[in-house]
C-alpha cells in the first residue's frame, strides 16, 4: 500500500497503514483524541489497535512479555528464579541493553519523590532461549559469553528484564529513549512457532534457516550498499563497510554516542559533555542525557547561537594549560549533534562551520538526516558520522524500524568509531534487528529516491497554498525559509526541499479548526508514502509545553509529512482545510479546547 484512498474514513485508533498488524503509526483523527493520548485518556488508549512502537509497546510485543513473564513466575525451567506477582516485563535483544535497562531503572528510582530506591536486586535480566529455558543473568562481562552464537536466524535468545510495578514509567522511558525494545514481527514469530510456547505447531511456509540466513544477509548487504552509494559522489567514496545498521533511528544514535565515549576516558572534573545545536527531536536530547550521561548544553539554529559555541569552545582551549595541544586535554564537547534540517521547524545549520569547529576542538560532529536524506543533500563529507532513521522515508511503508549509521571516511575518529561499532556488530547488533524486518526494509526501499522526488514535488505544491493563506501565520520550510540559503549549499544537483512541514496559524483556533478538517491520515510519525499530518507539540511535549515554546515549537503546531498522492487529491483537501480554518473560532468554541 503507498497511499490511502479515504482516510476520512479511517476511525480512532486505527492502524497505519490500515490493516497491517506491524504498522508504526495510529489514526488521530481529532484534535481531542492527540490531547487524549498525550494525557492518556482511556477513551483513546482504550481505542488504540497499535502506536508509534517506541512511545507504545505493541499489543504483540507486551503480550509476550507477559507470557514469559508468568513461565519465569511458576518457577518453571528456571530453578531459583520464580519471581514475585506484582512485577512487569520489557523484552530486550541483548545483555547489554539489559545491564543499561537495569542501570537506568536504579538511577532514575532514586529521582521519584515517595518511592523505595529501587537496588540491583529488585530488577532481574534474564536469556530466554527459543526452547523455553529461562536462566538469570548476572551483572558482569562474563555473561556476554553465555548468549548462543550459533542459533539459527530466527530463533535468537531474547532478554527479559523484570521489574517493580512502580517502575512502569521508568521502563517506558528507557524503551522510548533508547529503541532497544523488540518488534512486532519478532514477537509474533516467537508466538507462533516458539515450541514451548505453541506445542502444537502447525505446517510452516517458513524458509528453512539456510535460506534465511542467506536471505537475511543478501538483504543487509543490499542495505549497505544502498545507502553507502547514496552518501557518494563522483569525488567522494563511501564503502558499505562504513554503514552500520540498527534497529531503530534512535538506537543508531544511541549506539554512536555512547562508541564517541571510548574516545576518552571521562572523570570527576571532565565529564561527557555533548552540544545539542538547534532544537532537535525529544528523545535525542534526552537519550543523551538520562541513558549515556552526557552533559548537554542546548544550543538553537541562529548564527548568534553558532557565535556562542564558538565562543564556549574558544574559551575552553585558552583556559587550558595545554591549549596548544587540544588532543591530549579533554574536549569542551565530546560531541556535537545536529539535524539538518531540524525537525520540527525545517532550519538548516551552517555544517561547514560546525565541522571546522568540531575538528578545531577534537568533538565528533553528528548529524541526522533523517528528514533531508541523501537523496537531496550531501552531507556526509561535512560532518563525522550520519545517523537516520530508515524508519521513515527510506522505508516509506510505515511497516518496519530500522535505524543506521555513515561514517565519513576522512573524518580522523573514523577508525576509533568503526572498531567500536564492528565489536557491536558482531556481538549483537546484527542480531537484535530481527531477519523479517530487514527484509522487508530492505524492499520498502528499493525506490526510496524517486518517492522522496514526488513527495518532495507535492510538498513544494502545499507550502504554495498554505503560505497563500491569511490564516497562515508561517509555513516552516526549507525552500523560502531563513536559513535556504544554507540549505541550499548542501543540495545535489536535482535535488528537493523535502517531505515535511510545519504551519503556525494565526490563532490556536485555526490550527483546531485545520486539522479537524483535513481528510488525511493523522498520527505520529513521519516519511510515510501517504500524507500524514500531527499536532506535533503536543505529541512530543505534552509535558513540557512551555519549554518547547521558547524554542518557536509552540503548543497549537501542525506538522504535515506529505506523500504520494495526486496532487489534485492533496490540493482538494489543504484547500478544504483551510477554509475550515477560516471559521476556526467557532469550532474551537465548541469542542473546548
Amino acid at each position: 500500500m503507498k497511499t490511502i484512498a479515504e482516510p476520512e474514513e479511517l476511525a480512532l485508533g486505527t492502524s497505519l497503514p490500515p490493516g497491517d498488524h506491524h504498522g508504526v503509526s495510529v489514526h488521530l483523527p481529532n484534535w481531542q483524541d492527540t490531547v487524549g493520548w498525550a494525557s492518556r485518556e482511556p477513551r483513546v488508549l482504550d481505542a488504540m489497535k497499535t502506536g508509534y512502537p517506541r512511545f507504545f509497546i505493541h499489543r504483540i510485543v507486551l503480550g509476550l512479555a507477559m507470557r514469559l513473564l508468568e513461565r519465569l513466575r511458576s518457577g518453571e525451567n528456571a530453578p531459583g528464579s520464580k519471581e514475585p506477582e506484582e512485577r512487569l516485563a520489557v523484552i530486550l535483544s541483548s545483555i547489554r541493553h539489559g545491564q543499561l535497562c537495569r542501570k537506568a531503572l536504579i538511577e532514575w528510582s532514586t529521582q521519584r519523590e515517595g518511592h523505595t530506591t529501587c537496588s540491583s536486586a529488585g530488577i532481574g535480566i534474564y536469556i530466554v532461549t527459543w526452547e523455553g529455558r529461562i536462566s538469570a543473568v548476572e551483572d558482569n562481562e562474563e555473561c556476554l559469553n553465555e548468549l548462543a552464537q550459533n542459533r539459527s536466524i530466527g530463533e535468537e535468545d531474547i532478554i527479559l528484564v523484570s521489574y517493580p510495578f512502580e517502575l512502569a514509567m521508568e521502563a517506558k522511558s528507557f524503551w522510548q529513549h533508547t529503541g532497544f525494545g523488540n518488534s512486532s514481527r519478532r514477537a509474533t514469530h516467537w508466538l507462533e512457532h516458539a515450541p514451548f510456547l505453541n506445542p502444537q505447531v502447525p505446517e510452516t511456509t517458513l524458509p528453512s534457516p539456510a535460506e534465511r540466513r542467506h536471505s537475511v544477509g543478501k538483504a543487509r548487504a543490499a542495505l549497505k550498499k544502498r545507502i553507502a552509494a547514496g552518501h557518494s559522489s563522483n569525488t567522494f567514496t563511501v564503502s558499505p563497510n562504513n554503514v552500520f545498521l540498527f534497529l531503530t533511528g534512535m538506537t543508531a544514535i544511541v549506539e554512536t554516542a555512547d562508541a564517541i565515549k571510548t574516545l576518552r576516558s571521562a572523570t570527576t572534573d571532565s565529564p561527557y559533555r555533548v552540544a545539542v545545536f538547534g532544537f532537535l527531536y525529544v528523545d535525542t536530547f534526552k537519550v543523551l542525557h538520562r541513558v549515556l550521561g552526557y552533559e548537554p548544553t542546548l544550543y538553537k539554529y541562529t548564527t548568534s547561537d553558532l557565535d556562542a559555541l564558538e565562543a564556549a569552545l574558544l574559551f575552553s582551549s585558552s583556559s587550558s594549560p595545554s591549549s596548544s595541544s587540544p588532543t591530549q586535554t579533554p574536549p569542551k564537547f565530546d560531541a556535537i549533534i545536529t539535524e539538518f534540517p531540524g525537525n520540527p521547524l525545517l532550519q538548516s545549520p551552517d555544517l561547514t562551520r560546525l565541522h571546522a569547529l568540531a575538528q578545531r576542538h577534537g568533538a565528533v560532529l553528528v548529524v541526522d538526516d533523517t528528514v533531508g536524506t541523501y537523496t537531496s543533500l550531501n552531507l556526509l563529507q561535512h560532518c563525522d558520522a550520519i545517523v537516520t532513521s530508515l524508519t521513515k522515508m527510506f522505508s516509506g511503508g510505515c511497516n518496519v524500524m530500522g535505524g543506521s549509521v555513515a561514517l565519513n571516511p576522512d573524518s580522523p575518529h573514523q577508525s576509533s568509531l568503526k572498531e567500536v561499532l564492528e565489536n557491536k556488530q558482531d556481538e549483537e547488533a546484527e542480531r537484535a534487528w530481527f531477519w523479517e524486518d530487514v527484509l522487508v526494509m530492505e524492499e520498502n526501499s528499493r525506490d526510496f529516491a524517486a518517492r522522496v522526488h514526488q513527495a518532495s514535488g507535492n510538498a513544494e505544491v502545499v507550502v504554495g497554498l498554505l503560505r497563500a493563506s491569511e490564516v497562515v501565520r508561517e509555513v516552516f520550510y526549507p525552500l523560502g525559509a531563513p536559513t535556504q540559503d544554507v540549505y541550499d549549499r548542501y543540495r545535489v544537483e536535482g535535488g528537493k526541499y523535502g517531505f515535511l512541514l510545519s504551519i503556525r496559524f494565526t490563532s490556536p483556533a485555526r490550527a483546531v479548526a485545520f486539522y479537524n478538517a483535513l481528510d488525511v491520515a493523522k498520527g505520529p510519525s513521519l516519511g510515510t508514502n501517504f500524507t500524514l499530518c500531527c499536532a506535533y507539540t503536543l505529541l512530543a511535549h505534552y509535558k513540557e509545553l512551555e519549554w518547547a515554546a521558547e524554542y518557536g515549537v509552540v503548543e497549537d503546531l501542525v506538522r504535515i509529512s506529505v506523500g504520494l498522492e495526486e496532487r489534485e487529491w492533496l490540493e482538494m483537501r489543504v484547500q478544504k482545510a483551510l477554509r475550515a480554518a477560516e471559521e476556526g473560532m467557532d469550532i474551537f468554541r465548541r469542542v473546548g479546547t
